[in-house]
């Protein structure tokens, strides 16, 4: 089976604040057939549904133990907890800091993984033998407006609101399809500062950048929070892992000031940077280029 049949399917275009993993493919965009294309024939389609389905079975196995210790590790609610924490006495001493009063405080933070917790969807697809995060999952997943807060999430949130500080969420969940049921989970959950002024979702282009600008314009924005290098506005959008881990390091005084990371080893851009193309790997190339991480 060659690796281009699989393309599309396994192409991760997830949508969601740090879902994303690899190329956008938007799930709701129309499909155009090339003149002189040759159509697929039953028997490729089945031998690709096969394929597609090991690729899922594998995603998900690699997937069990990060998802299953972000289920139910006290660990991981610590983690929480200590990031909302440091994250709330930045607001506070930016509250008192007269060389801020220029602009109105604002703080910038990313949904998915962030305030918002998707691991009960995520771990039920896996149990079915899914790992593969993509579009239409994705769209499935936000509509059930099922999506949990992040233990401490509503507490910290409504606490910088009433600090006066505004609250920006800026998430890669994909706004002509996802906006209004997004607000409306985030209101049913008690997350305040819930509008399309304040939930700022990918649209045209998934680098956060400009929407941080965005904000930056009209606001001094004292924290940046996110669960993916690309919540933060260091320029880690499309590069390879070498030059992501040298940004990181040179902003090394910013997290735990004025960037506040939250744990994700279940997903993310971290994925796709192991390699070019991981995610169109097969199985057993994408595990040859695992194991040679692992014995680095």
């Amino acid at each position: 089976m060659k690796r281009s049949s699989l393309a599309w399917y396994v192409a991760v275009a997830c949508l969601g604040g740090t879902l994303c993993m690899g190329p956008v493919v938007k799930a709701d965009s129309p499909t155009t057939v090339k003149a002189g294309s040759t159509v697929p024939t039953a028997a490729t389609t089945q031998d690709e549904q096969t394929a597609l389905k090991e690729k899922q079975q594998y995603q998900a196995d690699i997937e069990t133990m990060g998802l299953l210790w972000m289920r139910t590790s006290a660990e991981y609610r610590a983690l929480a907890y200590q990031g909302y924490n440091v994250a709330l006495n930045t607001v506070k001493m930016a509250v008192y800091d007269p060389s801020h009063q220029r602009k109105p405080l604002a703080i910038v933070l990313d949904a998915d993984e962030t305030v918002i917790d998707n691991t009960k969807l995520m771990g039920e697809s896996i149990a079915n033998g899914n790992g593969r995060f993509d579009a239409p999952w994705w769209r499935a997943a936000v509509h059930k407006g099922e999506s949990r807060a992040m233990p401490g999430a509503v507490e910290f949130l409504n606490e910088v609101h009433k600090q006066g500080v505004e609250i920006f969420y800026v998430s890669n969940r994909y706004a002509p399809v996802n906006l209004d049921v997004t607000i409306q989970n985030f209101k049913n959950l008690g997350f305040p500062s819930v509008d399309k002024d304040h939930v700022l979702l990918f649209e045209k282009d998934s680098d956060k950048q400009p929407r941080f600008d965005a904000i930056a314009k009209k606001y001094a924005v004292v924290l940046y929070m996110g669960d993916n290098a690309g919540d933060f506005p260091i320029g880690t959008k499309g590069k390879t892992l070498a030059e992501r881990n040298s940004i990181i390091d040179a902003h090394k005084e910013d997290f735990g000031t004025t960037f506040v990371v939250f744990p994700n080893p279940a997903y993310g851009s971290w994925v796709s940077a192991l390699a070019k193309g991981y995610q169109n790997l097969s199985p057993e190339e994408q595990k040859q280029v695992n194991n040679q991480y692992l014995q680095q």
